[in-house]
């Protein structure tokens, strides 16, 4: 039983890395099992990185904070909640460990699961009153049978008596996350008090008073909860306070893009004409309709035409390469999408980037990055989030300037090379890590491939959209995905920006520039 202390900066980036990492390899392996049919892909996909070692700090028993989880963060699985350390029961809300591995001889409780679903319990972000386990039938509200200090609710008393934290996540219901639940982890908690006696059911019931520890991250489920209630004001048009303008892109955007400076008095992103998408050079059209399809009001890449799109087939094999609700799949060099000349319709499951934004952002004034991208709304990893937008710059394969595709300025401020973006797809989708049993279809690998060498930068300088606001990081949560359409011109792929993290609301979004750290 330890604590982990982390300060230097180098160290918070390498234990977030490792978060990271084990994260995505849990939505790959998960990915695979669930496209394959498994039932409970999260769980099957749990236990595979169980029997393979792949879980974080499963030898180690943790007490407090875990390394590279940051208060705020979210999870639309509770096996995540296993997989990075956070909590280590698959079912039981509360988490400890056991007598045998404390020196005390007692068991010690690290971590709850706060839903909400006792009579009994009462939370108001700051103080919980959380009702121990048992008692009650399973998916059951009132209890049947008294509780009894034994398990979690030993555990808990214990903690309290030693004086040890625990790890508070709520679960909260979402109509946007895959499981219908998402898992907040809201911080560290002292166990204040316990009381013994009848609850609102008649039954003796187990009560621990947690009360949050300060000066920590502001509460992730609070945080939640605001973003919701802003969203509805900037819905109803009202413009609140701290609000520059409701809409940067005037409409040119499916979804508002509000700007918000509480800081300081600077409007400057109102001073660039703002274009949705870059205007790239077009190749001179077919005669005939291109029909990628078989069917052309079928959707590319569903089990009717998958096999017979041109498309789809470009993308190296293994299927589709978008999931059925628009997550990508895994990343690749490139990623062919369906074009104006195929004989599909637009809702074809191949042309996910071309139905332009499905996240509220914002672009927002910050004291640490100065301007910054944050989201309004969950965003699922894997979600497409946006399109770098500026004027395109053709160059040659050295990077000189050879010509001026959309009408941008000569002068090099403001300039953004696609060439200059880490490769950061590869770790999309890449369940390598794992072994796989022989009946899961993993996709293709592609980390060996290259794509196509993009002949163009973009100038933001005069014309750009938000994406130019988003700040760089060494461990982003939105990736750089090159796309084409069937009738783009090859040594003009789009910067498309996909998300590789589950990113909460009033998080901001990163990328890696390629910069350093």
């Amino acid at each position: 039983m330890v604590r982990a202390t982390v300060t230097a900066e180098a160290d918070h980036l390498e234990v977030r890395t490792l978060v990271r990492r084990a994260r995505l390899t849990f939505e790959a392996v998960r990915g695979i099992y669930h496209r394959g049919g498994r039932m409970r892909a999260d769980m099957t996909a749990l236990s595979t990185m169980l029997s393979q070692g792949l879980c974080l700090y499963r030898d180690v028993r943790i007490v407090g904070a875990i390394p590279g989880v940051f208060v705020g963060d979210v999870f639309s699985y509770r096996a995540e909640l296993i997989v990075v350390g956070l909590h280590n029961q698959t079912q039981a809300g509360i988490g400890f460990i056991p007598a045998n591995l404390v020196s005390e001889g007692h068991p010690v409780a690290t971590s709850i699961v706060s839903s909400g679903g006792y009579l009994d319990d009462h939370d108001n972000g700051e103080v919980l009153i959380y009702t121990g386990s048992g008692g009650r039938p399973r998916h059951g509200v009132e209890h049947n049978t008294d509780q009894e200090f034994e398990r979690g609710n030993l555990a808990l008393a214990y903690s309290h008596k030693y004086g040890v934290e625990v790890r508070v996540i709520r679960c909260h219901d979402c109509d946007t996350s895959p499981s219908a639940k998402l898992y907040v982890y809201d911080g560290l908690y002292k166990v204040d008090s316990i009381t013994y006696g009848p609850g609102k059911s008649g039954h003796e019931v187990c009560k621990f008073k947690l009360v949050r520890i300060p000066g920590q991250a502001p509460l992730g489920s609070k945080i939640w909860r605001s973003a919701r209630d802003l969203t509805n004001m900037l819905d109803s048009n009202i413009r609140p306070r701290g609000y520059v303008t409701r809409d940067l892109s005037k409409g040119k955007e499916l979804i508002r893009v509000p700007i918000f400076n509480n800081v300081d008095r600077d409007i400057s992103p109102l001073g660039f004409e703002y274009i949705s998408r870059p205007d790239f050079p077009v190749l001179p059209r077919p005669v005939r309709r291109f029909r990628c399809c078989q069917y052309a009001t079928a959707a590319c890449g569903g089990s009717s035409s998958s096999g017979s799109c041109a498309c789809v087939r470009k993308n190296g094999g293994g299927g589709p390469a978008y999931n059925a609700d628009g997550t990508l799949v895994r990343g690749r060099p490139v990623v062919y999408e369906c074009g104006a000349q195929c004989g599909c319709p637009a809702s074809c499951s191949n042309r996910v980037t071309q139905r332009g934004m499905q996240h509220r952002l914002e672009v927002f004034r910050s004291r640490q990055t100065d301007w910054g991208v944050r989201a309004l709304d969950l965003i699922q990893p894997g979600a497409f989030v946006c399109e770098f937008s500026g004027d395109v710059v053709t160059v040659d394969d050295d990077g000189h300037h050879a010509g001026n595709a959309g009408g941008a300025s000569t002068e090099w401020g403001g300039i953004v090379d696609p060439r200059k973006f880490p490769a950061r797809w590869r770790e999309w989708g890449d369940a390598s890590a794992a072994t796989l049993p022989d009946d899961a279809e993993e996709p293709p690998r592609f980390a060996h491939l290259a794509g196509p060498r993009p002949r163009y930068v973009l100038d933001v300088s005069r014309r750009r959209n938000f994406a130019p606001y988003i700040s760089h990081s060494s461990a982003p949560n939105v990736f750089v995905q090159l796309v084409l359409r069937a009738d783009d011109n090859e040594s003009y792929p789009r910067l498309m920006l996909f998300a590789m993290d589950t990113i909460p609301p009033l998080r901001e979004l990163s990328i890696d520039y390629g910069i350093g750290p």
